[in-house]
């Protein structure tokens, strides 16, 4: 595994790169996350023998700012870049794996390309992209209202990083540092195009969609409506229901081991 830096659109992304004999799988972190919030997953992965690319996204990480802030922080406007390192690191299709803000452009890139071969997301409600999709596929709080943010004080990391992991976030973790570093610009716009409709319908897609998908939920995730992801209609979706783990927003942080197990059982599934 190695950090690579691959310029696109005038950004430097950053991703970490493993070439291997198996199908090549790109893993998607959320919003103010970073690549390393795959840990456990590469580690796995890797051993495993699969193509791995796990990027910054724009804003994010090692990752630099967009040029185009308005355009380039939408889920269309990262899916697009994203194709690009993929096409960039000649991989035609691979399996992508995407958490929460992930997910969102994990699900433009499955819809949209053919590039992608499969989709896994975790903590992200498949929503209509308008305030009134959002209030239905996510629970409304405090801690939530920062996603948009553009500024964040030293209690709004803490606060966001903690909810985002469903324990305290330790200040002095490389994460802590990630969220601070994060462009405010990037939260801002992201969810200013998600409300504004910039992206697919994405309640549709999975009904419409062929391609296989499997959603991983945290049982105990306080800011995902579970009853209204049981509530779409799914064309393909994997054991034909959300998978449910004793988690919060991030399965693949909290139970590891459990959430490999379904992420390597849907990846060799299909």
């Amino acid at each position: 595994m190695r950090e690579i830096s691959v310029r696109i659109d005038g950004i430097a992304i950053s991703a970490l790169h493993a070439r291997g004999p198996r199908a090549a799988i790109m893993l998607i972190h959320g919003n103010s996350s970073c690549k390393e919030i795959f840990a456990h997953q590469v580690t796995n992965l890797q051993r495993r023998g699969h193509t791995l690319i796990v990027p910054d996204l724009p804003g994010h990480g090692r990752s630099g700012n967009a040029k185009a802030p308005r355009t380039t922080y939408s889920f269309p406007g990262y899916a697009a870049v994203l194709r690009n390192l993929l096409e960039q690191l000649g991989v035609s299709d691979c399996h992508i794996v995407g958490w929460s803000l992930g997910g969102h452009i994990g699900l433009e890139l499955w819809y949209r390309y053919s590039i992608a071969r499969s989709l896994l997301i975790c903590g992200t409600p498949p929503i209509e992209l308008s305030p009134q999709g959002a209030q239905s596929g996510f629970v409304q709080s405090s801690v939530m209202d920062l996603a948009g943010a553009r500024m964040f004080s030293a209690n709004d990391v803490h606060s966001y990083g903690s909810a985002m992991l469903g324990e305290p976030l330790d200040r002095r973790r490389k994460l802590a540092r990630m969220i601070a570093r994060t462009d405010g610009n990037a939260r801002f716009w992201m969810v200013r195009n998600g409300l504004a409709g910039i992206g697919i319908d994405e309640s549709k897609a999975v009904q419409e969609c062929p391609r296989p998908l499997a959603i991983v939920v945290g049982s105990r995730d306080t800011f995902i409506n579970i009853d209204y992801l049981q509530s779409l209609t799914y064309r393909n979706l994997w054991r034909g229901r959300p998978v449910l783990l004793d988690a919060g927003h991030a399965p693949h942080w909290q139970k590891p081991r459990t959430f490999n197990r379904v992420m390597n059982a849907f990846i060799e599934a299909h």
